[in-house]
């Protein structure tokens, strides 16, 4: 997809003015929906020719691009390459450099459009999914129950000879019913980087983004990785992170606060500050920013309620030498205060 500006506009010398608030508010948005893979072809080309419509649309864009990927990586897409068609370039490429930046352009903006839009559309078809804040609990045709947590989505797959549960994003706590002959009816987890299978029990799965998060709450549940080579039952009590192609090593845990979410509460005990962000971004709506490094030495304790993230964020930043920033409803950046 082509995201420079059309080849007739013209550059010009004059310098650009500065955005005013709404159109700042009006990027915050677009940025938002663009982080979140909200924005499918049209979206994007939508964005596109917003950024070209006013030097000053494109400017307020690629500032926030630039504020974005300081925290997570975004690509400076459309807005750049706006403010680029308006200013001349120093002078001619040569023929192979401009095959290969072309080359590279197109498949970094495919590459990317792929990768926001699949996974959304997955979320967007699932069976069951919750939107930022909301908790959900399901209950399957065998009586087990699914408890979903915030932006997550699962597909239920029951038949003959399986009840399998497919977590596509976030987090669940399963209750597994007892059944007559579950060894002919096994019931399982899935993720892509494997499954966590119940032998009569209570247990949380999270996909991190880094790994599946299995946690053990009542009886037992082997995990495995998805190539099969590696394998372990877990206790109550144990967590264990599974990837493709392993079962990393059973680490004890205090479960019940582990599933806390369920009770709308985050309990933090002596955890990394990223971490308790990371939590309150799931709840949040819109987009919450922060460079993990930069707040790698700020641990938490404490209890905090999860329907009220920006209340939490008032008294982290009372506590901790912090500074919270809302640069609109959709949009807050976390960062160290300065001294």
């Amino acid at each position: 997809m082509n995201t420079a500006c059309p080849p007739d506009r013209q550059p010009t010398q004059h310098p650009i003015m500065e955005p005013d608030q709404p159109m700042v508010e009006q990027a915050i948005d677009w940025l938002t929906r663009l982080g979140a893979g909200e924005l499918d072809a049209e979206g994007l080309r939508a964005y596109r020719r917003w950024c070209e419509q006013d030097p000053r649309h494109a400017l307020a864009a690629q500032r926030l691009e630039q504020l974005f990927a300081r925290f997570d990586g975004l690509v400076a897409g459309p807005a750049a390459k706006a403010l680029d068609a308006l200013t001349p370039p120093p002078r001619k490429r040569a023929p192979s450099a401009l095959r290969r930046t072309v080359a590279a352009g197109v498949a970094l903006v495919f590459g990317a459009g792929l990768w926001a839009m699949l996974p959304q559309a997955r979320y967007w078809s699932a069976d069951y999914r919750t939107a930022a804040g909301e908790r959900r609990t399901v209950e399957l045709p065998d009586h087990s129950q699914l408890t979903l947590n915030s932006r997550s989505a699962v597909n239920v797959r029951y038949e003959a000879g399986q009840r399998r549960i497919e977590l596509l994003q976030g987090e669940i706590l399963v209750d597994v019913a007892h059944i007559e002959r579950p060894q002919q009816r096994p019931f399982a987890v899935r993720t892509e980087d494997g499954e966590a299978r119940a032998l009569g029990t209570r247990y949380l799965v999270r996909d991190d983004g880094h790994g599946t998060v299995v946690t053990v709450l009542q009886s037992q549940v082997r995990a495995t990785s998805a190539d099969g080579a590696s394998s372990r039952v877990l206790a109550p009590g144990e967590r264990v992170t599974v990837t493709p192609h392993a079962v990393g090593a059973p680490e004890r845990t205090d479960a019940e606060l582990a599933a806390s979410w369920t009770r709308g509460r985050l309990v933090a005990d002596n955890m990394p500050l990223a971490d308790v962000l990371d939590e309150l971004a799931r709840y949040r709506g819109g987009m919450l920013r922060y460079d993990r490094a930069q707040l790698a030495q700020l641990r938490v304790s404490g209890v905090f309620a999860l329907d009220d993230p920006d209340r939490v964020l008032q008294t982290l930043q009372a506590a901790l030498p912090i500074r919270v920033t809302h640069y609109s409803p959709l949009l807050a950046v976390v960062s160290p205060a300065v001294k």
